[in-house]
């Protein structure tokens, strides 16, 4: 290790460096291209779901699941 030149070891630290900034910023740039008309998207399900297909069944939004309440228990998505 001590025969390697500072040079190149500066090299890859910034090389590193700039890869974890650009990775950094990729669910920015996604959120931007794709963010605005994919939630109005995902609303707009959700909205069909409650007023159409959940009346439909003659079903209630608000079910007791002993299975979700243990994921959500254990952290769900953990996002």
């Amino acid at each position: 290790m001590k025969n390697i030149p500072f040079a190149v070891v500066s090299f890859l630290a910034v090389q590193l460096g700039g890869a974890i900034w650009w990775a950094s910023q990729i669910e920015t740039k996604l959120n931007l291209v794709v963010g605005e008309s994919h939630m109005k998207l995902v609303k707009e399900n959700r909205r069909y779901i409650q007023e159409v297909v959940i009346p439909s069944y003659e079903i209630s939004d608000s079910w007791d699941n002993p299975h979700y309440n243990n994921w959500l228990k254990a952290g769900g998505w953990k996002d």
